[in-house]
């Protein structure tokens, strides 16, 4: 049996990031998150979470077709739209960016492949969810070769099992063992979602999230995941914290709010989550 630490705010606690007085918006980080379309509402509940999680600066690259779509719906977070890949490159490259997010509605398609390795290549933290990683499906070592920077890959089974080829099973010791196999394969953590979350070093480290509840298992509640996360790293907080920390807030705001839950609830719950964690 492998051993591993259930996840608890002890792990973490003093490594979440805190405003003070000398805090300004960028210091508190800027996230980037790559804005799909048709797909749009993925990209902006990852958003939102990111901002509510701490981020001085949350911002969406969108394509210019997509612009009046985003723009009507987003106030503090901006929409910054390109329309040609050298556009895109120059957002991407921008040096105040902390923090990027791809894969929450990016399409499954060589573009997102492509902005993923570019977002990779600035060397700074990278979340990599979603359709981001079912592009890379038989192209694993197209992106571990890609990663060197701290990087976090957070997929969901069907995910798992595209990106590597391999079930990551039921049993926990089974999903524990292919997770913290896929952390090493690809140096980066790896969160594997589900009921008990898996989240894996490549140093071996193993923490389990058992804090979930069930009604967790909604549309959206991954993007809000991701964003969480995100912001988070963009913030300061090492891999691993980052992930299992943002794993346990998300989970604490759907504890407070209880049934009916929608992923547009919970990032309007995490500032009473972090309030309590900063008490």
């Amino acid at each position: 049996m492998i051993t591993y630490e259930s996840n608890a705010p002890s792990l973490w606690q003093s490594l979440l990031p805190k405003p003070d007085a000398t805090s300004h918006k960028y210091s508190r980080g800027y996230v980037l998150i790559y804005g799909g379309y048709p797909t749009t509402g993925a990209a902006r509940l990852a958003a939102y979470a990111a901002a509510r999680a701490g981020a001085g600066i949350t911002a969406i690259a969108v394509p210019e077709i997509a612009l009046s779509i985003y723009a009507s719906q987003l106030l503090s977070i901006m929409a910054k739209p390109y329309s040609t890949m050298a556009e895109l490159e120059i957002l991407v490259t921008d040096k105040r960016v902390s923090a990027f997010l791809i894969g929450p509605g990016a399409g499954v398609k060589e573009e997102t492949c492509r902005n993923t390795l570019a977002m990779l290549r600035t060397e700074n933290p990278v979340v990599i969810d979603a359709d981001a990683l079912t592009a890379f499906a038989a192209q694993a070592d197209l992106l571990k070769t890609s990663i060197v920077a701290p990087c976090i890959l957070t997929p969901h089974d069907g995910e798992f099992e595209r990106l590597f080829g391999i079930s990551p099973g039921i049993q926990l010791n089974e999903r524990i063992q292919q997770t913290l196999l896929a952390a090493k394969q690809m140096g980066a953590v790896v969160l594997l979602k589900g009921a008990q979350t898996v989240i894996a070093a490549p140093d071996g480290r193993v923490i389990v999230n058992e804090h979930a509840p069930a009604t967790l298992a909604t549309a959206g509640a991954g993007d809000v995941l991701a964003g969480i996360i995100t912001s988070l790293l963009a913030q300061g907080m090492p891999a691993p914290e980052a992930a299992a920390a943002g794993c346990w807030i998300h989970s604490e705001a759907a504890r407070m709010f209880g049934i009916g839950l929608i992923a547009e609830d919970i990032p309007e719950y995490i500032p009473a989550v972090l309030e309590q964690l900063m008490a």
